[in-house]
């Protein structure tokens, strides 16, 4: 895989993630405020779900990225 799709795909696979999350953020959000202390505002929450969805996908994707066979 050339480095410009491999870059291409990265990208793609950061902009549908952080679409969705975008979308799906206020429900999340609300269900967190609801069932997390109330010393936690509605932006840490924000930040935190944020921050965990962006590490879990940027992790997993290095992970299969380095973990694939080198002679595809």
């Amino acid at each position: 895989m050339s480095r410009r799709i491999a870059i291409f795909a990265f990208w793609l696979l950061g902009f549908g993630i952080g679409f969705v999350g975008y979308l799906s953020l206020p429900n999340i959000a609300h269900w967190f405020a609801l069932n997390v202390p109330s010393f936690l505002n509605q932006v840490v929450i924000g930040g935190l779900i944020s921050g965990i969805a962006g590490s879990a996908v940027s992790t997993f994707s290095i992970l299969l990225w380095a973990n694939r066979s080198s002679s595809v």
